[in-house]
């Protein structure tokens, strides 16, 4: 058992990438997980079909009004909150280049989406939004249960995007 004082350590970013890397190697681990800022496995369950519609189609219209590539759950190391899986990860397809593919993780990427479901707590949403910001993401789009959509940047909160990105969720996919 891990003494007190070692739970509460925060792992260097090469730290957390190396532990990354290792997880991606074990296939007996769901497929759907992050990291804290401590290097302990975050397990969520498999998103839904129409969660995964939504992210679908919001990353279709990303992509399609900003070029570039949006990405879905692709692994982000913040700063501050470990490893964590946006359920969209856009940036233009010059920065994409520089991603490595031996570790697997994107830093500080544009523009990230969080979709959210029925068991989402208001409180982590708000703890990764202020990772992702603090880790030099641009804006973070969180797409309500009903469909409204918020983007948060250092400033706070607005209902317009600073990338001019105008999306159209299908209402159905809401009710």
């Amino acid at each position: 058992m891990k003494a007190m004082s070692d739970i509460a350590t925060v792992l260097s970013p090469e730290e957390l990438a190396q532990i990354w890397a290792e997880l991606a190697q074990n296939d007996q681990l769901p497929d759907w997980y992050e990291l804290t800022e401590h290097g302990e496995l975050i397990m969520g369950p498999k998103p839904s079909n129409r969660h995964q519609v939504i992210c679908a189609e919001v990353a279709y219209q990303l992509r399609a009004q900003l070029g570039g590539k949006a990405v879905p759950e692709a692994a982000v190391l913040t700063t501050s909150a470990g490893v964590r899986v946006p359920d969209i990860v856009w940036m233009p397809e010059d920065k994409w280049k520089v991603v490595t593919i031996e570790e697997g993780l994107v830093h500080a990427p544009d523009f990230v989406v969080e979709v959210l479901s029925p068991g989402n707590r208001q409180v982590e949403i708000n703890y990764k939004v202020q990772a992702y910001l603090a880790s030099g993401i641009q804006e973070v789009l969180v797409v309500g249960l009903n469909g409204t959509l918020e983007f948060y940047r250092q400033d706070g909160v607005h209902t317009t995007s600073s990338f001019n990105v105008k999306l159209s969720l299908p209402p159905h996919l809401f009710q």
